[in-house]
């Protein structure tokens, strides 16, 4: 009874299998296939929220601005690798994650390596890693992220951004954006 449940079942998926892919394969033979343009630079505007801040000797949710440079190689329509820098226009200081110690950072500058997965032509998740630095302490990074791109024109797009970084044993932060990115 089982091996005919089973049987049934890969008969079913191959059969809905044999009708579904021929469709993937019909195209329109005038139509040309979209130019996978290789590189992509952005420049990105948002703002930082941190909130293990501190703020006249308490523990206190802060927001800083932020500026973004990124890089982008695109390898195929869904994957992409890139260099994403970011600097964070002011000095704030921060308790770490036991409450311990402060740790006050001068206009950090964060780059990481990012790995760029694109399931859809106007989303993106990416993951990475890279440092913090700052005149203080260099502070290891893991960081995830969100985009969602619309096309304006010429290879141009606006897009919103949202990242999470994860400072190693100190602090983390998220940060929420917007910015204009050029392919080529």
């Amino acid at each position: 009874m089982k091996t005919k449940l089973i049987t049934g079942i890969i008969v079913t998926f191959l059969f809905f299998m044999g009708r579904v892919n021929p469709s993937y394969s019909q195209s329109e033979e005038n139509e040309e296939p979209e130019k996978l343009l290789r590189h992509r630079v952005s420049l990105m505007m948002g703002h930082t929220h941190i909130p293990s801040g501190q703020s006249d000797g308490e523990k206190k949710f802060i927001t800083v601005p932020s500026w973004g440079l990124d890089y982008n190689f695109q390898i195929s329509r869904n994957w992409a690798v890139g260099i994403h820098s970011d600097i964070i226009t002011e000095t704030f200081t921060v308790i770490d994650f036991e409450g311990n110690e402060q740790f006050e950072r001068e206009r950090p500058l964060i780059m990481n390596v990012v790995g760029i997965f694109k399931p859809h032509d106007k989303w993106s998740f990416l993951t990475g890693v890279g440092y913090e630095f700052a005149s203080e302490e260099d502070l290891p990074i893991l960081r995830f992220g969100i985009e969602r791109a619309w096309e304006i024109r010429n290879d141009w797009e606006v897009f919103v951004t949202s990242q999470y970084d994860l400072r190693f044993r100190v602090y983390d932060s998220w940060m929420i954006g917007f910015g204009f990115s050029k392919g080529f």
